[in-house]
């Protein structure tokens, strides 16, 4: 994701609104989870588009308008109970998607930065808008040709999907009746605490029986991936590699399938932190080690 000077400014949101944390939004760290504050950007984007489109856009199935995919920057720590208050844009519109760039504020600081691409669903396929859809976010003048990108959104993730066998870490994830949204679909969320609890999963057994030599880790950014959106069967098969260790910090992909298809894709970077600063730190030299084992082939990590 672009991180452009204008998104951490709240006056470049003409969508604006605010939105209190939870408790349950807090994770042991103390601070707002990643997947909570994914969330929180997701709500954010919801509001901004029944402003757009109406109140009851996200009851429609007709058309059917729901995330392609997303990614997630946390810049700062977030803290409970204070108030988020979160800044939206839309940045594009063209008949495959709608764009738009999201910010969340505590304090007056930028806390994270989010950009999402809508499209309409059919059949667990993703769709262009639709000349309607089109037509009322046309009609809404949402966009800014003069300050940020012009009319159209940015392409499609044109990569091929990876074969549960090419990722070398695996696990099973079920399902509950709360991972669905409101009109039947696998839900955004749903899909980040996956991805989350794939991460945890994946680092706890490799660095298990060394924890000192994992120390401390913070996600620094998350970017989420839909191929195909349905109500979630019974369990998702997933599966995970390392795609780069550098020296402060991991990037690291999983996959998800139902049926033997691959519904979505999740990429993470992990930042190495020193525990009592809080400030980035180097992984050493046996952590990575003990990631070796997991790195990704070329052909795969290159997708």
């Amino acid at each position: 994701m672009r991180q452009d000077a204008w998104r951490r400014d709240p006056s470049a949101y003409p969508l604006r609104g605010e939105l209190l944390p939870r408790y349950t939004d807090v994770d042991v760290w103390q601070h707002m989870n990643n997947t909570a504050l994914i969330s929180l950007q997701g709500e954010a984007v919801w509001h901004a588009l029944r402003s757009v489109l109406g109140a009851q856009v996200w009851r429609s199935s007709q058309p059917l308008l729901a995330c392609r995919r997303n990614a997630t920057d946390f810049l700062a720590e977030a803290h409970y109970p204070e108030p988020i208050a979160w800044g939206a844009r839309v940045l594009g519109v063209d008949a495959e998607g709608l764009r738009v760039a999201c910010a969340l504020f505590q304090h007056e600081r930028c806390v994270g930065l989010h950009e999402s691409v809508f499209g309409v669903w059919h059949e667990g396929r993703a769709h262009g808008l639709g000349e309607p859809t089109l037509g009322a976010l046309r009609a809404a003048q949402v966009t800014d040709a003069g300050t940020l990108a012009p009319d159209t959104v940015a392409a499609p993730f044109a990569g091929t999907t990876p074969s549960l066998e090419s990722l070398p870490w695996r696990t099973t994830i079920g399902t509950r009746f709360a991972d669905s949204d409101a009109r039947r679909l696998a839900s955004d969320t749903f899909l980040a605490r996956c991805a989350e609890q794939v991460r945890v999963a994946f680092l706890g057994q490799t660095f298990g029986g060394h924890p000192r030599r994992m120390g401390s880790m913070m996600v620094a950014h998350v970017a989420l991936r839909w191929h195909r959106r349905a109500a979630p069967g019974k369990q998702w098969e997933a599966g995970c590699g390392i795609t780069r260790v550098s020296e402060r910090s991991l990037s690291a992909t999983s996959a998800f399938y139902e049926d033997g298809e691959c519904v979505a894709e999740s990429d993470s970077v992990m930042v190495a932190i020193d525990p009592e600063s809080r400030r980035s730190a180097t992984l050493s030299e046996a952590a990575r080690a003990l990631l070796v084992p997991w790195q990704l082939t070329p052909p795969a990590a290159a997708r």
